[in-house]
């Protein structure tokens, strides 16, 4: 009598292993191989954005130490001299409501520089030319180039065009004359908004994608590269380039009154525990600027008759907060989900987001309008009928498909190397011509 067949249940054996068992293996190396590679793209993407996001805070290293440098190098009381009345320390805003900032400091180290040491060395008949990044050695090597002086004008700006994101920075020596970055008419504001308007009619005129008409294409291409060497050749005769992905830069200051960096009026009298806070314009010689106060109360630079060569009531800050937003290439992919409108509260983005804990942060870029965030549920944002047009942008309308940018900020507080604060007119008065007898 034959022994009974044990019991199988998934049938013959395949190699000492039944068919089931060698189903449940290759199961769990599916799995195990899944979660695997699930882990592996996880963590290359945390790397690569933990790369990318020290790209961006080196970026900001470099910027705000440059600019804290040129900041502590401001000139405050250049002392008597016929180019003092040029020392200037002026913060207004563009054509396209962006703060630009332009002051004279001094310039370190000025008998190492090769270029500048030959400057003034020899008498000309014509107007010398100035150290400001164009043609500077070869004007160095034919005796060309004026006596820098120890001083340098510095300007900051943005880019007049709405897609770029490159910040400007301008440089001149000696300061002073009809080419001064102090002087208004030199930064041109009036042609970039124009060459601004042009560029974007030629792109509003550029076909659709897939346009059989290869010709028109190529007209509209021309036109709006036109438009931009247009741009690039009009900064370049004042600035140049310094950086990219710079959404936004402001500076905030510290004046007479100022007893807070919280976002709250600066008052002209803060009586008792009133907060005044810090100034967003700045107008050394009080000549230049017109401001209107918001409310009343609020202090401000109104234009003075006589004050532009008038040094006795120059005023300068004690401190400039700078705020700096880069770009952060982890956000490339966000943009606007549907029409947004000058007066629309809340708007969905491709992904989803969430509220930055810290206040100063709550900041988003749709286009080249700021928007404030005072929610965010998942993908939806919340910014509320007070929350369009900040940081000196305007309300603006939006179409799908918009860029959206969030941006990382970054703060430091620069103390000026001395401060200048507002004279009464009796001390500003002239000293008698005739000295009175002693009694």
């Amino acid at each position: 009598m034959s022994s009974p067949r044990p019991f199988q249940t998934a049938g013959r054996r395949a190699g000492g292993y039944t068919l089931l068992e060698v189903v449940i293996a290759v199961g769990i190396l599916v799995v195990l191989g899944s979660g695997l590679a699930t882990l592996l793209t996880q963590g290359i993407s945390i790397w690569r954005r933990a790369e990318n996001r020290g790209k961006v805070y080196d970026q900001a290293r470099i910027l705000l130490e440059r600019m804290a440098e040129d900041l502590r190098s401001a000139v405050v009381d250049p002392g008597a001299g016929a180019g003092s009345p040029w020392v200037r320390f002026i913060c207004d805003r563009d054509y396209r409501g962006r703060q630009r900032l332009r002051f004279v400091r001094t310039i370190s180290a000025e008998t190492s520089n090769e270029i500048l040491r030959e400057g003034g060395q020899y008498l000309a008949v014509r107007t010398p030319a100035v150290f400001d990044g164009k043609y500077d050695r070869q004007e160095a090597s034919d005796g060309s180039l004026g006596a820098p002086g120890g001083l340098m004008e510095v300007v900051y700006l943005g880019d007049p065009r709405v897609s770029q994101t490159y910040l400007w920075r301008g440089y001149r020596s000696p300061v002073g004359g009809m080419g001064s970055l102090l002087n208004e008419s030199t930064l041109k504001d009036d042609v970039l908004e124009r060459l601004a308007e042009k560029l974007e009619t030629a792109r509003k005129a550029e076909p659709l994608a897939g346009n059989p008409d290869e010709k028109e294409q190529e007209r509209a291409q021309a036109a709006i590269e036109a438009a931009r060497k247009d741009i690039e050749l009009t900064m370049t005769d004042f600035s140049r380039r310094l950086t990219d992905g710079v959404l936004y830069l402001g500076f905030s200051f510290w004046g007479p009154t100022t007893n807070t960096w919280e976002p709250v009026a600066p008052l002209q009298s803060p009586g008792g525990r009133r907060k005044s806070g810090p100034l967003d314009h700045w107008d050394s010689t009080r000549a230049i600027l017109d401001e209107s106060p918001l409310e009343s109360g609020e202090f401000t630079f109104k234009s003075r008759d006589g004050s532009l060569t008038d040094r006795s009531d120059d005023i300068f800050p004690e401190r400039v907060e700078i705020t700096l937003v880069l770009r952060d290439d982890n956000s490339e992919s966000l943009y606007l989900l549907e029409q947004l409108s000058k007066a629309t509260g809340s708007f969905s983005v491709s992904k989803p987001l969430s509220l930055p804990e810290d206040e100063s942060e709550r900041f988003i870029l749709v286009g080249d309008e700021w928007m404030r965030m005072s929610g965010i549920d998942g993908a939806r944002v919340t910014v509320g009928k007070d929350g369009r047009g900040w940081r000196g942008s305007g309300a603006k309308n939006h179409s799908p498909g918009t860029r959206v940018d969030i941006g990382v900020t970054f703060l430091r507080v620069v103390e000026m190397p001395g401060s200048r604060k507002s004279r009464s007119a009796q001390e500003r008065a002239p000293a008698p011509s005739v000295r009175r007898k002693e009694p």
